[in-house]
């Protein structure tokens, strides 16, 4: 970067070049997982995997994209956690999927895609929409419990709208829920007795299903897919188990607020 260049307001004097500052909504608002953001957890377990050297910012402001994570690197802001793995691969010669053909390539950005904008939804509309009380008790620490139902009030609204236009929202509870057991049985099956998704290394697709499924396998809530996976799918439990304990040690640690 030139130094003619203005760099991000957020950018700090004291940041390093070539070092990745991840900015995530503050970790004191999860409870069980380090951040209610899957596509945080995701990327931080990403960078982890591929030893990309990075600090955590506890942040409340959003990308110009108004999108969190986003990170700043060397100066600039770059949103949104597939285009900061495309942009992290390409400044430190990674891979998001090592080792894979063209189809396997194929197939684990499948799994991404579905697990990202399909499984999501209904953990998403679960806590945000029909179950904020009980959500309640496990959003945040620092706010009092009318700060916490205040500001998942404005949440209520807001994912419930975006539910609604990507067509998810306009299903029964039931036929929600279902969407999301079917895709972690799909999930499942593809897994089968493998290690990791595509083989014997995690890629990107296993920091992915990480991310998003670690909000109802950690936090004991009553969603209907944490039951289905703890009883159905002990080889997901096993896979956490696996990237927890190689790339992230101190997640219990990390967890306790």
């Amino acid at each position: 970067m030139t130094e003619e260049k203005q760099k991000h307001p957020l950018w700090k004097e004291d940041y390093k070049e070539n070092f990745v500052y991840l900015h995530v909504i503050p970790r004191s608002r999860a409870r069980g997982v380090v951040n209610i953001s899957p596509y945080a957890i995701k990327l931080e377990l990403w960078m982890r995997i591929n030893n990309i050297p990075y600090n955590t910012i506890d942040s409340n402001d959003f990308s110009s994209k108004k999108q969190s994570p986003f990170i700043l690197f060397n100066g600039e802001e770059y949103p949104d956690s597939n285009f900061i793995v495309e942009l992290l691969c390409k400044h430190f010669n990674k891979e998001p999927y090592p080792g894979l053909n063209t189809v396997e390539k194929a197939t684990a950005r499948a799994f991404l895609k579905m697990t990202e904008e399909d499984t999501s939804w209904p953990i998403f509309i679960y806590r945000y929409v029909e179950n904020i009380e009980e959500y309640c008790e496990y959003f945040t620490t620092t706010e009092p419990m009318e700060g916490r139902m205040k500001i998942l009030e404005n949440l209520k609204e807001w994912v419930g709208k975006r539910a609604y236009g990507h067509g998810i929202g306009r299903h029964s509870t039931d036929e929600i829920q279902k969407i999301g057991c079917d895709d972690v049985q799909a999930i499942s099956h593809y897994l089968g007795d493998k290690p990791y998704m595509m083989g014997d290394q995690p890629t990107l697709v296993d920091c992915s299903i990480f991310g998003v499924l670690s909000q109802v396998v950690y936090v004991p809530m009553g969603f209907p897919m944490r039951k289905y996976i703890t009883e159905n799918c002990q080889n997901i439990m096993d896979l956490f188990e696996r990237l927890k304990s190689k790339y992230w040690q101190n997640w219990e640690e990390e967890t306790i607020k």
